[in-house]
């Protein structure tokens, strides 16, 4: 047993370097739907306990969002078991995933990564510290350059170029211990803002399986997502598993009446326009 772990330690990716720190060493991120924003930690009893990283990278002004040290609290409460680790996340503070990685990294038992949405920049980075890593089908991976903002003068600046020039090499190793990608090829995906998706994530080695599982909701709100009439609506809340009976009580009590019997014109999908007040029902459910 304590063979095969040291089989499983030694096979994992480097340590990534200690090269500073800061709230201003963010990648960029986007709103997220509150539904993915949380960190949680399910079944410690059980030999397989589950952290899941369904927000950003970091703190932010609130206080929300996932952080080294809730990592490591967290790690530190599920002992010497296997753990999964669920990621959906677009990212955030560099240098917390960094110190998230290395946790992972030095876990004293396997670390089994599942990509269910998205892991971008520093998700990404996370997600290579796992001693296998699935990732659904239609989720994805994102790379791209360390970014960061800076204040100061010419030699500030250029100081800044070194340290961004060192973190994305840092990445680079990284990407590197497990793709089949050369180093110069990695740095130019990272250049290229690359999006890997499922499949060709196993392809290239950042994953190692396609789950059957389907990746979850996007991490992004955007309105522009939300169902903008009754069919989408339905279909939207059928392949949340909604029953048709349940499906039809929201309507009534969203006061959507039921398809109008003769539609004019007999076009394709007629029938399924916004009756009077389905607009206002939908505004009232946005976020």
């Amino acid at each position: 047993m304590r063979n095969s772990l040291l089989a499983v330690l030694a096979a994992r990716p480097p340590a990534m370097p200690d090269l500073g720190g800061g709230n201003d060493w963010q990648f960029e991120t986007q709103a997220l739907d509150a539904e993915f924003a949380h960190f949680e930690v399910r079944a410690l009893a059980s030999d397989n306990p589950t952290i899941s990283i369904f927000d950003r990278i970091g703190a932010d002004y609130d206080g929300n969002g996932v952080t080294a040290s809730r990592i490591a609290g967290a790690l530190r409460s599920i002992g010497n078991k296997a753990v999964t680790v669920e990621i959906n996340s677009p990212g955030g503070n560099y240098f917390e995933g960094v110190a998230i990685y290395n946790l992972f990294r030095r876990h004293s038992a396997a670390v089994n990564v599942q990509i269910l949405g998205i892991a971008a920049s520093a998700a990404s980075i996370i997600a290579m510290a796992g001693d296998t890593i699935e990732i659904a089908h239609n989720a994805e991976i994102m790379i791209h350059q360390a970014q960061g903002v800076f204040f100061g003068n010419a030699d500030d600046m250029e100081a800044a170029i070194v340290t961004l020039r060192k973190l994305d090499s840092a990445m680079v190793d990284v990407y590197d211990a497990r793709s089949t990608k050369s180093a110069d090829e990695l740095l130019a995906m990272m250049k290229a803002e690359t999006f890997i998706g499922g499949q060709e994530a196993v392809d290239i080695g950042f994953a190692d399986t396609v789950m059957e599982r389907e990746a979850q909701m996007p991490v992004y709100a955007k309105a522009d997502d939300l169902p903008n009439d009754k069919a989408s609506l339905d279909k939207f809340l059928a392949t949340k598993g909604m029953p048709r009976a349940e499906r039809r009580e929201l309507y009534r009590a969203m006061g959507v009446g039921a398809r109008r019997a003769n539609p004019e014109p007999a076009t394709h999908n007629a029938g399924d326009e916004p009756d009077a007040g389905f607009a206002s029902a939908l505004a009232a459910l946005s976020i």
